[in-house]
């Protein structure tokens, strides 16, 4: 595969790179210090150490109110990075030498982006249904944009594991160069 990185191709690149980091980061404190039983324990044993008394019911609604913000963040980045995505989709379709792999490496490196791709799209339109479709649909939606996560860890250790041999082997500077463009 051509390895020169035009600038709209680095981009689209650190633009959709930066969007699913920040919100895998929302989906870790969702997960771990902003769950909401842990915010409500916090606040139920907060509250008795000065004598106010709520229910674990209460405790979980106030909790609750105090993650909307950032999951609404995560809404937002979603809309973001679909747009980047929908873009990506449309450019490496017009940039035809993305597509010609020559050697073993390159068809392996072209299906785990194609994979990624494929999954990354699941995980958006479900998250969109999730927001938008049908109630019937949202139980179903909520399950699939859950497990489409679990494909972003094995993808991002094949990836960077990719950049390293690469970097230290025959394509040496990389980094630089989807950094640069140079």
């Amino acid at each position: 595969m051509k390895t020169s990185h035009t600038f709209i191709d680095r981009l689209l690149h650190w633009t959709l790179a930066l969007g699913i980091t920040f919100i895998l980061l929302t989906v870790f404190l969702r997960l771990n210090w902003m769950e909401k039983n842990h915010v409500a324990s916090l606040l139920t044993d907060g509250l008795s150490n000065i004598d106010v008394e709520i229910t674990r019911e209460q405790a979980i609604k106030i909790a609750k109110q105090i993650r909307k913000p950032m999951f609404d963040w995560h809404l937002i980045m979603g809309y973001i990075v679909t747009g980047i995505f929908i873009l990506r989709i449309i450019y490496t379709s017009v940039k035809k030498n993305l597509y010609d792999p020559k050697t073993t490496t390159e068809k392996f490196q072209l299906w785990v982006y194609r994979g990624f791709y494929i999954l990354l799209g699941f995980t958006l339109i479900s998250g969109l249904l999730i927001k938008f479709g049908p109630d019937f649909i949202h139980d179903l939606a909520e399950e699939i944009h859950k497990l489409t996560l679990f494909y972003m860890i094995p993808f991002l250790i094949v990836h960077f594991t990719g950049i390293i041999l690469a970097e230290f082997g025959s394509k040496k500077g990389i980094v630089s160069k989807m950094i640069s463009g140079e």
